[in-house]
């Protein structure tokens, strides 16, 4: 049985979803279509087309292109994410860091070495949210050992990493297209790239 409170709210997010055939005070599907449904564990797959946008919303959309590339770029099979984030309970959290989860470790990992790095990790962000001081030494140490690292503000900026890092000379095209064009451990947002690495707060040189 939903509560005023439950069915006010529901009421209320009628006016923010445009195009949508179904009432919200009625649909099952009003978890996953609100801002709190892009973390919720649901059976049913996220309604990608109502749902605001968040961190989750843009990996998601990451994944999905992804997915219909693989064709054109083998490699995109393995690439997975790493679940350490979202909120859990203190027994679950204690379990799953006994199991050896870890703290800063990026959302997307891509496995494979290309041009002159062994792997991709790429850390998702959005709006305003900055990476923790565990994220910002991840990425660093990562960077460090030969990874190429980015942390991005929006799906359409991780794809790009993706398809960039993607078109590198693989092992046996040594000779050519070694190297990103952004600097490793970079930060792309809005259309703009700045370092990742110290402060995080200059912009990249080319």
């Amino acid at each position: 049985m939903r509560t005023i409170g439950q069915l006010f709210r529901r009421f209320l997010w009628m006016f923010k979803v445009k195009d949508c055939r179904h009432v919200c005070l009625f649909c099952e599907y009003y978890h996953v279509c609100t801002a709190d449904g892009a973390t919720e564990r649901s059976k049913k797959e996220m309604n990608m087309k109502y749902a605001m946008r968040s961190e989750d919303t843009e990996q998601i959309a990451v994944i999905q292109w992804s997915e219909y590339n693989m064709n054109h770029f083998p490699e995109l099979k393995w690439l997975h994410h790493c679940p350490n984030g979202g909120s859990r309970n203190k027994l679950e959290a204690v379990k799953l860091k006994q199991m050896g989860v870890k703290a800063g470790v990026s959302d997307l990992i891509l496995p494979y070495p290309k041009g002159s790095y062994c792997g991709l990790y790429i850390e998702m962000k959005y709006g305003n949210n900055a990476r923790t001081q565990k994220q910002k030494e991840f990425l660093e140490e990562m960077a460090e050992v030969g990874h190429f690292v980015a942390t991005c503000y929006s799906a359409e900026e991780a794809i790009s990493v993706l398809t960039e890092y993607l078109n590198l000379a693989d092992r046996n095209h040594r000779e050519r297209n070694l190297r990103m064009n952004i600097p490793n451990n970079s930060i792309l947002k809005n259309g703009k790239v700045k370092r990742g690495g110290g402060t995080g707060d200059k912009v990249a040189e080319d």
